[in-house]
């Protein structure tokens, strides 16, 4: 089967006084349907990456070599905080609806998507919700209109940059199980962009871990929680808050430089 996204020796760098590589020749293919994570502390470059594949990298910054191929008909990405991606100026019912009319639909056809998407995902105080500002409803509704915005188009591949962070846990586990809707009725493929290992282990068959800009592990899912080979991954992994560490000290590895990391 061919990936519908294949990421060939990536490298992405800032401009400034010294250009500074913030991603380092990363591989990474994704197949049609397949969950996949991106893990990583923050400043790894996971959001550089993703940025990267929407086209939507800063001024200050470009790939200066690799290659991105998309085979799929459509892509949509979840930014990390829907309180500073969504326009504070604009009704989110209209924001929805604006994905979808750039991207083909008439106003019409993309107020009536918006409804019925916005129901799929369970939002089902609609009338309210579309007339109401960003600031005017909760961070796990807001979180919401971000995924409905990016699932309008029945995209084959979602993006999701940190889509939990700073939800409670019911609320999590109810995003979680629409991406896993989204799945399952159109087939979208995830790429999850995220430092979380709990949602990794809920959500994804196969994860990719980053360190300073290089992917340092890949592998199934369970796999590599099981029998991690790098010992960044390892550090990753014993940090997981478990109930029986209490009292106990953690392992620290962050300062160490990694046998195969002596050039980052």
């Amino acid at each position: 089967m061919k990936p519908i996204l294949s990421i060939k020796d990536l490298y992405v760098e800032f401009t400034s006084a010294e250009n500074f590589q913030a991603v380092r020749g990363i591989n990474l293919d994704i197949y049609p349907g397949e969950f996949v994570a991106l893990v990583g502390e923050s400043g790894s470059g996971k959001t550089t990456v993703s940025l990267s594949l929407m086209d939507l990298l800063p001024e200050n910054s470009r790939i200066s070599q690799g290659k991105i191929e998309f085979s799929g008909q459509s892509k949509s990405m979840i930014f990390q905080e829907p309180m500073t991606s969504l326009n504070p100026l604009i009704k989110t019912g209209k924001q929805i609806a604006e994905a979808g009319i750039a991207k083909g639909m008439s106003k019409k056809q993309a107020q009536i998507k918006a409804v019925e998407i916005a129901k799929q995902i369970g939002l089902t105080d609609t009338e309210r919700i579309f007339s109401s500002y960003p600031h005017e409803l909760s961070g796990g509704i807001r979180q919401r209109i971000m995924i409905a915005s990016a699932l309008i188009t029945n995209p084959d591949l979602l993006i999701a940059d940190e889509p939990t962070t700073a939800l409670d846990v019911s609320t999590q586990n109810e995003i979680l199980k629409i991406l896993k809707e989204a799945n399952k009725k159109n087939g979208t493929a995830l790429l999850l962009i995220t430092h979380d290992f709990t949602v990794v282990k809920k959500l994804c068959t196969r994860i990719y871990i980053m360190y300073k800009g290089k992917i340092v592990e890949e592998g199934e899912t369970e796999k590599v929680f099981n029998f991690p080979s790098h010992p960044y991954t390892k550090a990753l992994i014993s940090s997981i808050p478990d109930p029986s560490k209490k009292g106990k000290k953690l392992p620290f590895y962050f300062d160490m430089e990694f046998e195969d990391d002596k050039n980052i």
